[in-house]
């Protein structure tokens, strides 16, 4: 009996395998829309999706890959960014969760805050 129960447990157990972290994949491209066309099964001890924007003068470069969460975490430490340009790192652990490629945002803040300076620079020299 305790034989029958063990092997009725094996057999259950096995049918539920864990499945594989998913992530976006792509290296270098300019567009988040066409970094986002390639997915993948992350394998072995890969259990992070990261996200790597590099920017100058606009120009970005999108990278996305499985990795693990130290690999990931060291990468976010280098993050830097100035007005002319930078290198955004980003990790996240849910299948899929590398969607955004956060540099769009940041141009578009970018180009919020230029009109704002010239605004209060004009006021400032009135």
């Amino acid at each position: 009996m305790k034989t029958g129960l063990a092997f009725f447990l094996a057999v259950s157990l096995g049918g539920f395998a864990a499945e594989a972290l998913q992530c976006y994949v792509c290296a270098g491209s300019d567009s988040n829309t066409q970094c986002n066309q390639n997915t993948q099964n992350c394998t072995g001890s890969d259990d992070t999706c990261m996200t790597a924007v590099a920017h100058i003068v606009g120009i970005q470069s999108i990278t996305k890959s499985c990795t693990t969460r130290m690999t990931c975490s060291a990468a976010t430490s280098t993050n830097i960014n100035f007005v002319v340009g930078g290198n955004t790192v980003s990790c996240c652990m849910t299948d899929l969760c590398n969607v955004n490629g956060f540099a769009v945002t940041r141009l578009n803040a970018l180009l919020l805050a230029f009109p704002a300076a010239l605004l209060l620079l004009g006021l400032g020299g009135s």
